[in-house]
C-alpha cells in the first residue's frame, strides 16, 4: 500500500536527456536567450537553466556585480560574454568544457600577477560550482566536486557513501567493497553475478565486485545518481549508477601540484600531477598516488599488524583536440594493493596460543584477535590481498553540426586478486581460504545526440559488452579441529591448544561421541584408526566460470511542450548470452570426517566395511591413493574425474527505461516526477554435485525487475543563500536476488517480492560570507515480503542516515583558516539479507544467536588548512573518527557455516598533517 501510495503521487513523464560524460569541446548551438539584468549569482542560475553548462566562480567575485541583460539568439559563451560585460570579469572554458569566471587583469598593472589559465584556476580556485555537471535534475543527484573532495581529504569510496544520501560503502578489503544503494546491496566475488549498481570510471564500466573499489585522486567530480538509470548510465544502472570522472589532460596550460600526508600509525601519502600540453592541440597529463598505513589492529598470534593500507595507483591521459569540433582522450589507469589481513574476530572464541591454547585475549569485538592461516599443504601462510587493476578508456566526440554530436568509447579493463583469509576469526587454524579471482571487460559504446536549442532534444545508441572471469576459492581444513566443533568439544571461550586437541587418544574419543550421537557405538581401535587418518589440512577447490556477451540498443527523447516543461522518455533494449562453468576437486584426496559420518548412517554391514577402509592405515592420504569408496567431501562434492569442469549456457534479453517530466516555473524552483523500470539480468547458477564426482547442478535465477516511482524538487530561497533538493521514491522488486551461506557455499537465491519507500533531503546555506553548511538526511525504509525472509531488512541498509559538513573560513595573518568538522550518524543495519535469525541457519552448524548487527553510531572528523595570500601551498592537519568511536563494519564472513561466526571492526581515531604545493600562486582574499 505504502508503493501505491507514493505511485498515486507520481507524475508519469520522461527520462530526461544525458549525454555521455567527456562531449567534445565543439561549435556550440545558437539558443533564445531572453535574460534580464540581475544579481550576478541569480544571473548565473538562470544561464545555467537555459544552457545546462558548468559554471565555477568565486564566491568573492559574485559580492556587488550585477549583469548585463541578455536577448536574442547565442551561444552560451556568447551569451556569458554579454552578461559580464562592464563587470570587470570575463569567462574561459577548459578543457573540460568547464566555464571559469575570472577577473579582468589590465596589461601592466603593477603589483598583480598574471592571471592564471582557465585550466590552472580551475584546479586552484576555491570557488563555488554554479551548475552541477553532466545532468540538471530529473534524477536524484548527488555531484561532490574534486575540489570538494580534495578540501575534506576524501581518498575512498567509503567516505563517498558518508557524504551521500543513499549510497553506504563498506570496505574491509579492497577487493572486497560492498556498494548498497537504496538498500540494493552487491558484495559477491561469484563469476556469474550480475551488478545491480553501475559503478563507471569516465563512463566506463567497473561494477565486477572484486575490481569496483579504487583509488579516488586528480577527478573532476563524482557524480551518484539514485533510483534506476538505464538509458543515462546503462549497463548494471538498475539501482543507481556511481560515476568517478577524472580529470582529462588539458592543452591550453602547463600544470602541476604535490600533496603529502603523515600521520599516527604509520600513515603515509604521496602524489603527484603534472599537464603537459605539445604544441597547441595535444597534452598529456600524468597522475601518482603512493598510499599507507600500518594495521591498525595487532595480531596476537605475531607477524604484520591487520587492516593495512598499501596502494600504489597511477594515471596516464592523452588528449587531443583535432579542431573545435573534434576530441579524443586517452586514458591508462593502473593500481595495485597489497594490505595485510582483514581484522576478524571471533563472537564464542577468545584469542588464545594455538598450541598451548593460553589465553591471549577476551571476547570484546574491538580488542585484538589472534589469527593464523595455513596454505594447500598445511604450511604457515601470511594473511592479506595482492590484487591489480588495470583499465584503458578511450573517448571521442566528434560535432557533425552545430546541434548533432557523434561520441563513441571503447573500454578495456582487467583485475587479477588474491586475498588469504583467517575463514573463523580464532587462533587455532580451523579454516583457512584462500579465493583467487580474474575478470576481464571489454565494451563499446557509440551515441548519437541531438540538441540545436529547440524544443526536441534526444539520443540513440548502440553498446556492445564481453566479460569473463573466474572465482576460485581454497578451503584448507583441520578436521581433527572441526570435529572438536562440530560435537561442541571446542571449550568456549577459552579453547583447548593444538597440543591438546591433535592428540590421537582424544580424537579418537570426539569420534566416538559423533558417533553416539548418531546411535552407534565406535570401536575404540576403529576409532584411533580414523584419528590417524583425519588431515590437518584437508583441502576443496571450488572454482566458477562466467561469460557474458551483451548487445544494447537504446534511446531518449526530450520534448518542451511550453515555457519550463520539459517531457521525456528512453527505452533500452539488452540481449545477453551466457555461459557458466564449475568445477570442484579434492587436492588432498576425501575426507575422512565426511566419510565417518556418512558411514554412521549406513547399515550395519555397509557401515562396518566402509569404516574398516576408512581406518586403514593410510587410507585417503593424497588424491591418487587407491580406494574402493567414494571420494567424500565436507561441503564442495567434487565433479566427475575430481575436478572436471563442467558447463551450460543461458539466452537473456529484456527491456528497461523510464518516464519522466520536468516543470521549472522560475530560476529558483524545478520539480520533476518520474517512473522507471530496472532490470537485472537472468543468472545462471552453476553449483557443485549433490553427490561425489557426480554431474554439477545448473539452475536460472529469473530476471530481477525493479518498478520505481518517484517525485522530486529543487529550490533556492532565503536571497539565494540556501539550496535545497528533496527526492521521496518507492520501489517494488520482482525476483529479488540475495545471497545466502548454504552449507559453506555462497549461493544466488531468489527471496521473491521485496519493496522500499524513501526520503532523501540535501541542502545548502551559506550562513554568513564565512560559513558555509551542507546537510544530507536518507530514509530509506526497505524489507523483504515474501518467503522465508519476508519482513527482513535490507543488508546494509539503515533506516535512517544523517550528515552534516560545516565549512568555516577565518582571516589569519598572511592569510585564511579554514576549518571543516564533518559529521555522520546511521541507525541500525544488518550484514545479511537474512538478519541473522537462527531459524534461518543453514550449515554444518546453526547459529542459534542473532548477533550480527550494528546498532545506530556516529563519526566525526575534522581538518584545519592554512592558506597563505598569494602563495602556491597550503598546510593542514586532520583527524578521523575524532570520538574514537567504536562500530563494525562486517560480520559473519564464509566461516558462519562451520559454526565459526565474526566480525571485523571500523577505523579507529587517527591523526596526521597535510602539505599541498600547486604551481602558480592562489589569489584568495580573507573576509
Amino acid at each position: 500500500m505504502r508503493f501505491l501510495r507514493v505511485t498515486a503521487h507520481g507524475i508519469c513523464a520522461t527520462a530526461l536527456l544525458a549525454t555521455a560524460p567527456n562531449l567534445a569541446r565543439a561549435a556550440e548551438p545558437r539558443r533564445a536567450f531572453d535574460l534580464k539584468a540581475a544579481p550576478l549569482g541569480q544571473a548565473l542560475l538562470a544561464f545555467n537553466l537555459v544552457t545546462g553548462a558548468q559554471v565555477i566562480v568565486s564566491r568573492d567575485l559574485l559580492v556587488g556585480r550585477v549583469s548585463r541583460p541578455v536577448r536574442g539568439q547565442y551561444t552560451a559563451s556568447q551569451a556569458l560574454a554579454r552578461m559580464l560585460t562592464g563587470s570587470g570579469l570575463h569567462a574561459e572554458r577548459t578543457g573540460r568544457g568547464v566555464l571559469m569566471i575570472l577577473p579582468d587583469r589590465p596589461p601592466g598593472a603593477p603589483g598583480l600577477s598574471p592571471s592564471p589559465p582557465a585550466a590552472q584556476a580551475a584546479a586552484e580556485m576555491a570557488g563555488v560550482t554554479v551548475t552541477a555537471p553532466r545532468i540538471l535534475p530529473p534524477v536524484a543527484l548527488t555531484t561532490l566536486s574534486g575540489a570538494r573532495l580534495e578540501q575534506l581529504g576524501v581518498v575512498g569510496m567509503d567516505q563517498v557513501g558518508r557524504l551521500t544520501p543513499g549510497l553506504n560503502v563498506v570496505n574491509l578489503s579492497p577487493a572486497a567493497a560492498a556498494f548498497s544503494m537504496r538498500g540494493i546491496t552487491q558484495a559477491s566475488g561469484d563469476a556469474s553475478r550480475e551488478p545491480r549498481m553501475a559503478v563507471l570510471q569516465d563512463g566506463m564500466p567497473a561494477s565486477k565486485e572484486r575490481g569496483a573499489y579504487f583509488e579516488l585522486f586528480d577527478l573532476d567530480r563524482i557524480d551518484i545518481a539514485k533510483g534506476p538509470q538505464p538509458t543515462l548510465y546503462g549497463r548494471g544502472a538498475m539501482a543507481g549508477a556511481l560515476d568517478v570522472i577524472q580529470h582529462k589532460a588539458d592543452p591550453r596550460a602547463s600544470a602541476w601540484n604535490l600533496h603529502g600526508e603523515v600521520g599516527d600509525q604509520g600513515q603515509g601519502l604521496l602524489e603527484a600531477m603534472i599537464n603537459q600540453p605539445i604544441g597547441q592541440d595535444l597534452a598529456v597529463r600524468v597522475a601518482a598516488r603512493s598510499r599507507g598505513r600500518a594495521g591498525l589492529t595487532p595480531n596476537l598470534a605475531g607477524g604484520d599488524g591487520l587492516d593495512s593500507v598499501a596502494t600504489d595507483a597511477a594515471r596516464v591521459s592523452l588528449t587531443w583536440l583535432a579542431s573545435d569540433d573534434e576530441r579524443l582522450d586517452l586514458i591508462v589507469n593502473y593500481q595495485r594493493d597489497r594490505p595485510t589481513g582483514r581484522p576478524l574476530k571471533s563472537f564464542t572464541f577468545a584469542p588464545t596460543d594455538p598450541v598451548t591454547g593460553a589465553a591471549l585475549g577476551d571476547l570484546d569485538r574491538y580488542t585484538p584477535p589472534a589469527l593464523s592461516a595455513v596454505d594447500e599443504t598445511g604450511r604457515p601462510a601470511a594473511l592479506g590481498l595482492d590484487r591489480t587493476l588495470g583499465s584503458v578508456a578511450v573517448l571521442a566526440a566528434r560535432r557533425l553540426s552545430p546541434g548533432l554530436k557523434l561520441s563513441a568509447s571503447l573500454g578495456y579493463r582487467r583485475f587479477y586478486a588474491d586475498e588469504r583469509q583467517d575463514g573463523d576469526g580464532l587462533s587455532l587454524p580451523v579454516i583457512s581460504v584462500l579465493e583467487q579471482t580474474r575478470g576481464v571487460q571489454y565494451n563499446a559504446d557509440l551515441r548519437l545526440a541531438y540538441d540545436a536549442g529547440e524544443r526536441w532534444r534526444g539520443f540513440a545508441g548502440v553498446s556492445l559488452f564481453h566479460e569473463s572471469g573466474t572465482q576460485l576459492a581454497y578451503f584448507t581444513i583441520d578436521e581433527r579441529l572441526l570435529l572438536a566443533r562440530l560435537v561442541d568439544d571446542l571449550s568456549a571461550p577459552v579453547p583447548q591448544g593444538l597440543d591438546t586437541l591433535t592428540r590421537p587418544d582424544l580424537v579418537a574419543d570426539t569420534l566416538r561421541q559423533l558417533a553416539a550421537r548418531r546411535g552407534f557405538d565406535l570401536p575404540g581401535d576403529v576409532a584411533l584408526g580414523l584419528a590417524g587418518n583425519l588431515k590437518g589440512a584437508y583441502v576443496e577447490r571450488n572454482q566458477n566460470f562466467a561469460r557474458t556477451t551483451a548487445v544494447d540498443l537504446f534511446g531518449d527523447v526530450t520534448f518542451a511542450p511550453g515555457p519550463g516543461w520539459a517531457l521525456s522518455a528512453g527505452l533500452r533494449y539488452s540481449h545477453n548470452d551466457k555461459g557458466s562453468a564449475v568445477a570442484t576437486a579434492l587436492p588432498a584426496g576425501p575426507s575422512i570426517l565426511a566419510g565417518a559420518a556418512q558411514a554412521f548412517g549406513l547399515y550395519p554391514a555397509q557401515r562396518a566395511s566402509l569404516l574398516a577402509a576408512l581406518s586403514a592405515i593410510g587410507a585417503g592420504a593424497s588424491a591418487a591413493a587407491p580406494r574402493q569408496w567414494p571420494n567424500y567431501a565436507l561441503v564442495f562434492q567434487p565433479t566427475f574425474g575430481n575436478g572436471e569442469k563442467f558447463a551450460n549456457t543461458l539466452s537473456d534479453d529484456g527491456w528497461s527505461g523510464r518516464l519522466v517530466a520536468r516543470y521549472t516555473p522560475s530560476s529558483t524552483f524545478s520539480a520533476y516526477g518520474s517512473y522507471a523500470r530496472g532490470r537485472r539480468p537472468s543468472v545462471l547458477v552453476a553449483g557443485p554435485p549433490l553427490a561425489a564426482e557426480g554431474p554439477a547442478r545448473f539452475g536460472v535465477v529469473p530476471a530481477e525487475t525493479i518498478d520505481s516511482v518517484e517525485i522530486g524538487t529543487r529550490g533556492v530561497g532565503l536571497d539565494r543563500r540556501l539550496t535545497l533538493d528533496l527526492a521521496a521514491y518507492a520501489y517494488r522488486y520482482v525476483n529479488f536476488q540475495t545471497t545466502k551461506l548454504v552449507d559453506g557455499q555462497l549461493q544466488t537465491l531468489n527471496a521473491g517480492r521485496a519493496d522500499a519507500t524513501g526520503l532523501e533531503a540535501e541542502a545548502q546555506l551559506e550562513l554568513s560570507r564565512s560559513a558555509r553548511l551542507l546537510a544530507a538526511y536518507g530514509y530509506n525504509h526497505s524489507r523483504l515480503r515474501s518467503g522465508a525472509f519476508a519482513g527482513d531488512q535490507f543488508r546494509l541498509a539503515p533506516d535512517h542516515k544523517v550528515s552534516l559538513n560545516l565549512e568555516l573560513t577565518y582571516a589569519a595573518p598572511s592569510g585564511t583558516i579554514t576549518v571543516l568538522p564533518a559529521w555522520s550518524w546511521q541507525s541500525k543495519v544488518f550484514f545479511s539479507d537474512d538478519n541473522d535469525r537462527p531459524e534461518l541457519s543453514r550449515g554444518l552448524m546453526r547459529d542459534l544467536v542473532q548477533d550480527e548487527v550494528q546498532g545506530g553510531y556516529d563519526l566525526l572528523d575534522l581538518r584545519v588548512n592554512y592558506q597563505p595570500r598569494a602563495a602556491n601551498w597550503s598546510a593542514g592537519a586532520f583527524v578521523t573518527n575524532l570520538l574514537d568511536r567504536r562500530y563494525l563494519r562486517e560480520a559473519g564472513f564464509i566461516g558462519e557455516s562451520f559454526g565459526f561466526t565474526a566480525s571485523a571492526p571500523g577505523t579507529s581515531r587517527l591523526w596526521g598533517l597535510s602539505l599541498r604545493i600547486v604551481s602558480g600562486a592562489r589569489h584568495i582574499s580573507a573576509q
